[in-house]
């Protein structure tokens, strides 16, 4: 399937042929022995071919001196803060910048980018450095900018204004700017100069009415359906107006009397003849990708596309594929990075989960502790139910703190509940009266976040209780994918395929370098603990004997009251079960809420109460963990 993925050279187009090999590049090593073939540099566009050679994922950037070493597939906003002196669209690779022809910032002073700059590449199975002359690249060196830089720009709504300022900039001499980038976007034009520091005396005279301004990155981050790259002359600039003004976005990079534009559209355009296209344009054919733009962000942050080795199985393969007449199944976890990357702002988890089917054969979902109703719960669903363990731990550590929490069981189907099929307002149904809800796995924290659009409540998750009282090595903690604020804060997270191989019924390796989790799947998987785990190491069940011998002893203290209340006992029901229920209760507060808390789960392991004496224990237990 991966052919029929790299048949997709643009937003509307297609090879001709469906590619019979594709060779995936990691090292060089990988290239060594490469005879033929295309190199594909980014997702966005290719070239077709039978034998396509995947650089895709080469990325990497080296400092070398007062250059900079970047394997051929990095991507330009990766390396900007390295400080190059030219770059391309931020979206686009280096390596297909420069095999591409594509102009860039700098072009004013240095023409095209393969122009400007050096690779390593294979030609015939041979490795050559210096300027591109065709093969496969596999590293461009790129100088770093060591001079400081001045932009300048000017804004207007008219066209007329900006064209006519660069023709009186060309009409006599060549402005030693480094860069004259014009831009269309928001319904206005500007047209921005960059130059270094030292060289302003020369350019005083082009500059006296412009403004100071920053320089401008091209990407293609918004949502669009065409993409056109070309070239024109500033004398028949004139003649693509329309086509820029109808369009989203436009960049327009001068150099000389030569124009290399990136025009970004919603609707086909139709350019002049005279004007010459990239074969990288989209042609007026019908885009049927749904919205995707291919910018491929999705697959650079997809756990499911390392879980599987494969970026078919990303929203891009989804999308791209369906658009091919085909289609895959993607059963990931729904996590929603790509939702945080995509661009075009795309329902992907609606659109992937509707095909998704996951395998549960083997999970266990029994819930073996009653609830305790609250208006605060731990709630547990099919996904945790396994945990009873680390449930007794939650209860046990809140009421430690002073927060009184029940115990609600909801019986959701894992499959709806991960792809948000859950009718959350019949749903909300259940939580009257509730006004907190803690989970004990990230997972149900993040996919029962609808309920709060029908229900007045708040969802937390344990784990944030718990940090607080834990001393963690940050660099050793492993931050759940569904955290996206404490990777914000903390480091980005690293998905352990421990609950993508729950829902798949595999068991996948993982390389999770940390000695402790906010997860306990992971937690589970790869033998490491929580903070949970850290503050409440072990809980002995051994010690119910123990309660209850403590609660038999108090009640047998009181045994001159128990026989006493006995001759109420079907005179006056209402006192002897006054008596009865007191001295239980007493008994009870004789020791600590936490082992009230593990008597009322654990009761009926109990031999020594009679059943009449559980139900009035288990009532007084109540009353003193929820009032």
């Amino acid at each position: 399937m991966l052919n029929l993925f790299y048949s997709r050279l643009s937003l509307t187009r297609r090879s001709s042929i469906i590619p019979e090999k594709i060779i995936t590049i990691q090292s060089e090593e990988d290239l060594k022995n490469i005879t033929e073939g295309i190199g594909r540099y980014e997702y966005s566009r290719g070239v077709e071919g039978k034998v396509i050679v995947d650089l895709t994922s080469l990325r990497g950037i080296e400092e070398k001196d007062d250059k900079l070493r970047i394997l051929a597939g990095t991507l330009w906003k990766e390396v900007i803060g390295f400080k190059p002196e030219l770059f391309g669209n931020l979206n686009f690779s280096v390596g297909g910048s420069v095999e591409y022809g594509d102009a860039g910032f700098g072009f004013n002073e240095f023409r095209f980018i393969k122009d400007r700059v050096e690779v390593e590449a294979y030609l015939n199975g041979e490795k050559y450095t210096g300027r591109y002359k065709g093969g496969i690249i596999y590293a461009v060196l790129v100088k770093k900018e060591n001079k400081e830089l001045i932009v300048k720009s000017l804004t207007s709504q008219e066209f007329d204004v900006i064209y006519y300022k660069l023709k009186s900039w060309f009409s006599s001499s060549i402005p030693p700017f480094r860069d004259i980038t014009l831009v269309w976007r928001d319904g206005k034009f500007e047209l921005s100069a960059t130059y270094p520091k030292l060289r302003e005396e020369l350019l005083k005279k082009f500059i006296t009415d412009l403004s100071d301004g920053k320089i401008i990155y091209e990407d293609l981050s918004f949502p669009h359906k065409y993409r056109y790259f070309g070239t024109t002359t500033i004398d028949n600039l004139y003649k693509i107006k329309d086509q820029i003004t109808n369009s989203i976005e436009a960049y327009l990079r001068i150099s000389f009397n030569k124009v290399y534009f990136s025009i970004y559209s919603n609707t086909s355009l139709i350019f002049p003849p005279n004007v010459e296209l990239s074969n990288f344009s989209d042609t007026s054919g019908e885009n049927n990708l749904n919205g995707c733009i291919m910018c491929g962000k999705c697959v650079d942050v997809c756990p499911y596309v390392e879980y599987t080795k494969s970026k078919i199985y990303s929203p891009l393969g989804f999308y791209v594929l369906q658009s091919l007449g085909s289609s895959v199944q993607i059963n990931c976890h729904m996590c929603g990075k790509c939702v945080d990357v995509c661009p075009a702002n795309l329902d992907i988890i609606s659109d992937i989960s509707k095909s998704a089917v996951y395998d549960l054969s083997n999970v266990r979902t029994e819930n073996k502790l009653k609830e305790l109703k609250s208006e605060k719960v731990i709630l547990i669903t099919p996904i945790s139910s396994r945990f009873e363990e680390r449930i007794l731990k939650s209860l046990l550590y809140l009421y430690s703190k002073g927060l009184k929490v029940g115990l609600k069981y909801i019986d959701l189907d894992i499959q709806r509940l991960v792809k948000n099929q859950i009718d959350w307002k019949l749903l909300s149904n259940q939580f009257s009266g509730i006004n907190l809800i803690i989970t004990i796995t990230p997972e149900e924290y993040y996919y029962l976040q609808p309920l709060k659009r029908y229900s007045v409540l708040d969802i937390d998750y344990i784990e944030n209780y718990v940090m607080s009282d834990v001393e963690i090595d940050k660099s050793k903690l492993h931050i759940s994918c569904y955290f996206r604020d404490l990777e914000k804060k903390i480091k980005p997270s690293k998905c352990s395929f421990a609950f993508l191989d729950l829902l798949n019924n595999k068991n996948m390796p993982s390389k999770i370098n940390a000695e402790i989790t906010l997860c306990p799947f992971t937690s589970e998987k790869l033998n490491i603990k929580t903070p949970l785990d850290i503050v409440i190491p072990q809980i002995n069940l051994n010690i119910v004997d123990l309660i209850a011998s403590k609660i038999r002893k108090s009640l047998e203290n009181s045994a001159q009251l128990l026989d006493d209340a006995k001759w109420y006992y079907g005179i006056a029901d209402d006192i002897y079960h006054e008596v009865t229920d007191s001295l239980f209760l007493y008994a009870l507060k004789e020791i600590p809420l936490e082992e009230a808390l593990i008597l009322y789960f654990y009761i009926d392991r109990i031999d020594e109460f009679s059943s009449e004496e559980k139900k009035i224990l288990e009532e007084k237990i109540v009353q003193l963990l929820t009032k």
